[in-house]
């Protein structure tokens, strides 16, 4: 694939839960550990969010750090990224307990309803690219995690 169409593939990406600036082709290009990655995003003196060349999966270069697995490819990270963006729209809607007034049963139907939605999340995550989400630790298992945490409980 080239910076053109992994470009296309990511127009519209920027509202992401990766917070760098989303860059233009052709990329610019960073070599780690003998791997070439295409800068797609960049979070400046933090990360960048960049394609590998030799095999087009999505990585997070953390400044000083080892490269961490994203998403098998760009169609992946783009279908993550619309699933993503379906979810965060439910979250917003959803109205929680969290007006200081609510009792125990309210906080914990809130709860529930925050640990559905980010269950229900990771399964569509894994349904499309299920090792980006294996390690509760990976990019996007955080980014369902945190979407969960911030409705209103």
């Amino acid at each position: 694939m080239n910076d053109t169409e992994a470009a296309a593939l990511l127009a519209g990406c920027a509202d992401s839960p990766y917070p760098g600036v989303w860059q233009d082709s052709p990329f610019t290009e960073r070599a780690v550990g003998g791997a070439r990655y295409a800068l797609v995003a960049v979070d400046p003196g933090l990360s960048a969010l960049a394609v590998r060349r030799d095999d087009g999966s999505l990585w997070c270069l953390p400044e000083g750090g080892d490269p961490r697995w994203v998403n098998s490819g760009v169609e992946a990270f783009a279908a993550f990224h619309h699933a993503y963006g379906e979810a965060a729209t439910e979250a917003a809607a959803f109205e929680g307990a969290d007006d200081g007034t609510a009792d125990d049963e309210a906080l914990e139907l809130a709860e529930q309803a925050a640990d559905a939605l980010t269950e229900a999340l990771l399964d569509r995550f894994r349904a499309l690219d299920p090792d980006a989400v294996a390690d509760e630790n990976s990019f996007w298992h955080i980014a369902a995690e945190e979407l969960g945490y911030g409705m209103n409980v």
